[in-house]
């Protein structure tokens, strides 16, 4: 017996290789192969080359040869250790059962399924008679086995025929990853052409004017992933996802963006996150720049995205950022073009140009008109103020909500504050529209609240007035209200100038015209009550708020009329006033209304040397 190859297996192995060299389709060289190796050996009577699939961790037949029916034998699926071929898998080498008895023990390890298989695939005729199997090694690593199958008795493996298959197997080897870096290149080859189509794609939405929102249900659709849009404060600008993601995973991953946003130290971040019990990996990119951000991308993704992947989001970026800088742009214009027509609108100089300048904003002259404001504080607690972008987005907000109630209007920036200005049919009734006006005041109030828990607001609405040229009487009304929530006690922080009664007298006069009058009126029971720290006080506001009748101000207060009556003959020995004298009942009365709005109460106290 020979320990070299003969000089035909010597030229089958250059034919393997010179097939290996002429092809790149990985099928076309499996079979050329398994051909090649099946003619030179003498005793070949069939064969098979199997790859191992690490996704579903088995043995896969890619060709088989000979004596078999292929389309049953490829459905085996072989574990490692499972028949002649996953033992030389196991192994990592050469492997020759040589007998009946050697081929049924190594057969005997298949599991009944895969038996059932190959009994099936195998003519009933036909019987192994000894077997060859050598692994593909690469690198130290077994990605696959080449067997060979006799199956006539009287020919046999020999030595030089299991030198030629592990030459063959390491021929096959380089076949593979020739391929495999082939589909490499190619892969990437196809990813960098996907990203210039997807940027051509999305250029072209920018260019039809198709806006935001198209471009993230373009690239939606190119991923197949959940991607968010956020602004550099965090607030969502659009958004595409998959029908699983729920409002509450919304909510979820709203409030961790506006945590990681500020954060961001790069252009892109990585990272591995858990929501509603499934694994995600995040993907941050950053559009615009460190110096000056726009927001950010974010993709949720189910499975590991690739380089390519991320870097075509990245060229995606460059587009929606180039978007959003010019939707920036057009709405700072429209609202620039806005805040100068409403500033020269409620000075009160009405003109031909500024009637021009309304109908180019769809503002009729002649319809009737409304303003509100809201005013912003942030809380003691809180440091920092309400910053540029914030104000933003509570302008873009209330912009939203106002096109959503279908409210013929628009809201704009003024002097740190939000005026809407509110247009209405001149039959319409002037009590529903306020009605209509304060429902929308509270649902902005609490949307906005929602988002910013940290703030204060204020919300003051004018009365109707109409047409344009009386419009700045609301505004300076809705002023009013704003000042009164602010400097005095009122129990909401929704005022309507129509609901204001005697408190526009206090709107009209400064606090210290107001504490002198309430000092003057009332001084004497202030000064009784924060020595004694009784009830007169209380029990003489809840009088007048019952039209002075005892007995529902008895049941009010749960006391005695006589008890009631005592209160109030001693109230008049105390102010040394005639609670039945009509005019200085109206000055008791007035006082004590103004008393209660007074947010600094102790400032009467201070002065109780006073003379009244």
């Amino acid at each position: 017996m020979q320990d070299t190859l003969t000089h035909r297996q010597l030229q089958s192995l250059i034919h393997v290789s010179n097939v290996i060299n002429s092809s790149l389709a990985i099928d076309t060289i499996f079979d050329s192969i398994l051909n090649e190796a099946i003619s030179v050996v003498e005793a070949g009577g069939g064969g098979s080359i199997w790859i191992f699939d690490k996704h579903q961790n088995r043995l896969i037949a890619k060709t088989a040869q000979g004596l078999f029916y292929p389309h049953i034998f490829k459905s085996i699926k072989l574990q490692s250790g499972e028949s002649m071929t996953g033992m030389t898998f196991a192994e990592k080498k050469c492997l020759v059962f040589r007998n009946d008895s050697e081929i049924k023990q190594a057969l005997s390890t298949l599991t009944p399924f895969n038996r059932d298989l190959l009994d099936r695939s195998i003519p009933d005729n036909i019987h192994f008679t000894s077997v060859i199997s050598s692994p593909i090694l690469l690198k130290g690593e077994c990605i696959g086995v080449i067997t060979l199958d006799a199956f006539e008795k009287s020919l046999h493996f020999k030595q030089e025929d299991i030198h030629l298959l592990e030459a063959i197997c390491h021929q096959a080897a380089i076949a593979l990853e020739k391929s495999s870096l082939y589909r490499e290149k190619e892969k990437t080859v196809r990813k960098l052409s996907q990203s210039i189509e997807t940027h051509t794609n999305l250029a072209n939405l920018v260019v039809n004017g198709e806006g935001i929102q198209s471009i993230m249900h373009y690239l939606h659709e190119k991923i197949g992933q959940h991607i968010f849009l956020f602004d550099d404060i965090g607030e969502r600008i659009a958004s595409a996802c998959l029908l699983s993601f729920t409002d509450e995973m919304m909510d979820y991953f709203t409030q961790y963006a506006k945590q990681i946003i500020p954060s961001l130290e790069h252009s892109r971040t990585v990272s591995d996150i858990t929501l509603a019990g499934e694994h995600y990996q995040l993907v941050v990119l950053l559009l615009g720049s460190k110096l000056k951000s726009l927001g950010v991308l974010m993709i949720l993704s189910k499975q590991k995205m690739s380089e390519l992947d991320i870097a075509a989001l990245e060229h995606a970026c460059t587009i929606i950022s180039l978007e959003l800088v010019k939707e920036q742009a057009v709405i700072e214009t429209q609202q620039r073009l806005r805040g100068e027509f409403v500033t020269k609108l409620f000075s009160g100089q009405m003109d031909e140009t500024l009637i021009s300048k309304a109908k180019n904003l769809n503002f009729d002259p002649n319809r009737n008109y409304i303003t509100f404001i809201i005013s912003f504080e942030t809380r003691s607690n809180v440091k920092k103020g309400v910053d540029e972008g914030t104000f933003r987005n509570l302008l873009h907000m209330t912009n939203r909500l106002l096109l959503e109630k279908n409210v013929q209007g628009m809201a704009v920036m003024n002097e740190n504050q939000i005026v809407a200005l509110l247009s209405y049919y001149p039959k319409l009734s002037s009590s529903s529209i306020v009605a209509e006006i304060k429902e929308l005041a509270k649902m902005i109030q609490n949307r906005i609240l929602i988002k910013y828990r940290e703030m204060d607001l204020s919300i003051g609405i004018g009365r109707m007035k109409p047409g344009l040229l009386y419009v700045h009487e609301s505004f300076k009304e809705a002023i009013k209200c704003i000042k009164f929530l602010k400097n005095y006690h009122f129990e909401h922080s929704i005022l309507c100038y129509t609901d204001l009664g005697v408190q526009r007298f206090i709107l009209q006069n400064p606090e210290e015209e107001l504490i002198d009058f309430i000092q003057e009126v009332l001084g004497p029971l202030i000064e009784y009550e924060q020595s004694r720290k009784g009830d007169l006080l209380s029990t003489l506001v809840v009088y007048f708020e019952q039209n002075q009748n005892i007995r529902k101000t008895a049941e009010s207060l749960h006391i005695h009329p006589n008890t009631l009556n005592y209160r109030l003959k001693r109230m008049e020995e105390i102010l040394l006033a005639d609670f039945s004298d009509s005019q200085q009942l109206f000055n008791i009365h007035l006082a004590s209304n103004i008393y209660q709005y007074i947010r600094n109460k102790e400032t009467l106290g201070l002065n109780r040397s006073r003379t009244f």
